[in-house]
């Protein structure tokens, strides 16, 4: 399996989260993502050049399973997803917003 090391039995599973400015529910998400039962996770966040405190908060989270990244212009949710499934190294992908 790809994202699965080898002598493991959990896959791992991929969560997308695209934010835009989306400071307001952004930590109740990423909360909901890192507190679930399964934990053989990454949680790849895609902020989507948000002007909003959004960075300053996914900083704050010391969590290696996060991956993040940033544009620096506006791309919109299609592109946005685009970039997360690309950086996902997952055997299951989702994502959630």
């Amino acid at each position: 399996m790809h994202g699965t090391p080898a002598g493991t039995q959990q896959p791992l599973v991929s969560i997308i989260l695209p934010t835009y400015n989306g400071e307001r529910y952004l930590a109740q998400s990423i909360e909901s993502c890192l507190r679930q039962t399964y934990q053989n996770l990454e949680l790849i966040i895609v902020n989507d050049a948000s002007t909003d405190r959004s960075e300053e908060l996914v900083l704050s989270y010391d969590d290696p399973r996060i991956v993040y990244t940033r544009h620096t212009q506006n791309r919109g949710l299609p592109r946005s997803l685009n970039v997360g499934f690309s950086l996902a190294r997952g055997d299951y992908l989702t994502w959630t917003s």
